[in-house]
């Protein structure tokens, strides 16, 4: 047991590295789009006398661009933190209400019944919960500290309350006596976090405002991210269903929640060739249309139940969106 407990290939299970994408694409897509307002802030145009709002716009640039990169740094990594934190919380939580019952050694078991593996959990391969919950609280105070520390430089204090607010949100998704991951709001809680408030939140913290190109961005990478918790949800639909966890592919059934996922897919392609196209018209367009056979793997993939391909997909394609808005700032 104790060779279990320090088994660095399981604790690396354990962080869920597919989920990363979902918290280090809405801090790229903030950053991005930050950069591209301080950079309007400190243009002027060439004449004399100098306009005094020319002046002003230039005033404020300038502090903005000279914390940028430390600022910018500190969100990745309270996101990244932060999304490790919630991922062992949720081993924690979901291994003493038995929610993860065999999701132990198993894995290799369903390999060989030629079923879908479902990755190890930390607490169902025996590994004691304290260690995990200890685990989950290391995690939680670096992305604290960060948190701290970007707030301090930037100066934006009311995004304490925002990461409180997610501190909260990630215990209580299957922490607590009433956890609202088993009453269907999973997918809720993830769109507003893991988009409107990361995207927004790093864009704030960086250029001092948002914008409509931020708003949409944060919407994109929010339905990304929703997809991303979907996938695992549809994958572990019976599991969930037996174990009273009622996520919402539980409460619509496999083949409405298919549909949703679908229509979610759509829906984030429509917008992310908005936000490409109008950062740079028309490349970013076709940049984000160079990938789309992933989403069209990643659709088809669903209703043959090859979850950990769509899952694969899912995560490149919440990178690949945040990767052409940065490039396409950039150019």
């Amino acid at each position: 047991m104790l060779g279990e407990n320090m088994n660095p290939r399981l604790w690396l299970t354990g962080l869920r590295p597919k989920t990363l994408p979902a918290s280090i694409a809405p801090v790229l897509v903030g950053a991005a789009l930050a950069s591209r307002r301080i950079d309007q802030l400190g243009t002027c145009v060439e004449i004399h006398p100098v306009p005094q709002e020319c002046v002003a716009n230039q005033a404020l640039a300038e502090p903005l661009q000279g914390h940028f990169w430390p600022v910018a740094i500190l969100c990745m990594l309270v996101a990244v933190f932060l999304q490790i934190a919630v991922n062992f919380a949720n081993d924690y939580s979901d291994g003493i209400r038995g929610t993860d019952e065999g999701r132990g050694a198993a894995e290799s078991d369903a390999e060989q019944r030629g079923g879908t593996p479902k990755p190890r959990r930390l607490v169902a391969s025996g590994v004691p919960p304290k260690h995990v919950l200890i685990a989950a609280g290391i995690a939680a105070v670096l992305a604290a500290v960060c948190g701290l520390v970007a707030v301090v430089i930037s100066q934006a204090w009311w995004l304490l309350a925002v990461g409180a607010l997610s501190l909260i949100a990630g215990w209580f998704y299957t922490g607590g006596k009433h956890p609202y991951g088993y009453a269907g709001l999973g997918e809720v809680a993830v769109f507003l976090f893991f988009g409107l408030a990361a995207v927004l939140g790093t864009e704030y913290a960086l250029a001092g405002s948002i914008d409509v190109m931020g708003v949409c961005g944060a919407v994109c990478c929010g339905l990304n991210a929703v997809m991303l918790l979907m996938v695992n949800n549809l994958r572990d639909i019976a599991e969930d269903k037996r174990h009273g966890k009622r996520t919402l592919a539980v409460r619509l059934g496999e083949r409405r929640t298919t549909a949703l996922f679908t229509a979610c897919c759509i829906a984030a392609w429509m917008l992310g060739l908005f936000v490409c196209m109008s950062l740079w018209l028309p490349w970013g367009g076709i940049l984000l249309i160079s990938g789309v056979g992933v989403p069209v793997r990643m659709v088809s993939s669903v209703p043959k139940h090859q979850f950990r391909t769509a899952l694969s997909d899912a995560g490149f394609q919440t990178l690949l969106f945040a990767v052409v808005v940065v490039i396409a700032v950039a150019v």
